[in-house]
C-alpha cells in the first residue's frame, strides 16, 4: 500500500512570549499541540475549530512557514520538513496554499498577470505565450475574465481577490493545496 498523499504525526508548534527581566515573565503559547492527521490521494480534509486553536498555524507549518517545534510532516512517505526536505522550486510544485486574507496576500504593486505569471515562469518551464495562455485560463476558471489580468489587486473587490488566491494555487496545478479560510471573502 503507497503511503498517504499528506501524513503529519505529532505536530507541535509553540512560541515563547513575554521576554522578561532575566528571562522572568516567559510563557509558552502552544499554538498546535500534538496533531496527527494522514490524508489520501484525492481526498479532502478539513479542520474545524474556534479562532485562535491552531488551525492557521497547522497550515503554515505543512507548507513550511511555519518552524514545528516538534513532529513530522510527510508527503507521500518524504519529509516536507528538515534537511531532507524538497527544495523550494520542488516544494512549490508538491503543495500550494490559499491564504486567509486577500487584501494581504496579494502584491499591490504587482498586475494580476504578475502574481499568477511568477510561480509559472519561475517553477514551470513554460514560454511566455504558454504561461500567458495559462493565466487567462486561470482567470476564466476562477469566474474573471483575461482582460484582468492588467489590473492591480485594488481594482477588486475582496472575493475577486480571494479567486485571484485561489488561482494562483491552482496555476501551478500542485499535488495538495491548503487552504485558510479559502471562501470567507466570496460571495454566496
Amino acid at each position: 500500500m503507497s503511503p498517504p498523499l499528506l501524513a503529519i504525526d505529532g505536530l507541535h508548534v509553540h512560541f515563547t512570549t513575554g521576554r522578561g527581566f532575566l528571562g522572568r515573565g516567559q510563557k509558552t503559547l502552544r499554538a498546535v499541540n500534538g496533531i496527527s492527521l494522514e490524508l489520501q490521494q484525492g481526498q479532502c480534509l478539513s479542520i474545524v475549530g474556534e479562532s485562535g486553536c491552531g488551525k492557521s498555524t497547522t497550515a503554515l507549518a505543512v507548507m513550511g512557514l511555519q518552524a514545528p517545534t516538534a513532529g513530522d510532516i510527510r508527503f507521500q512517505g518524504r519529509p516536507l520538513i528538515g534537511p531532507e526536505a524538497p527544495g523550494r522550486g520542488e516544494r512549490a510544485r508538491i503543495a500550494q496554499m490559499v491564504f486567509q486574507d486577500p487584501y494581504a496576500s496579494l502584491n499591490p504593486r504587482q498586475t494580476v498577470q504578475a502574481t499568477l505569471a511568477g510561480p509559472l515562469l519561475l517553477h514551470a518551464d513554460r514560454s511566455r505565450s504558454e504561461v500567458n495562455d495559462r493565466v487567462a485560463e486561470m482567470l476564466r476558471h476562477v469566474g474573471l475574465l483575461p482582460e484582468h489580468a492588467e489590473r492591480y489587486p485594488h481594482e477588486f473587490s475582496g472575493g475577486q481577490r480571494q479567486r485571484i488566491g485561489i488561482a494562483r494555487a491552482l496555476a501551478l496545478q500542485p499535488k495538495f493545496i491548503v487552504c485558510d479560510e479559502p471562501v470567507s471573502a466570496l460571495y454566496v
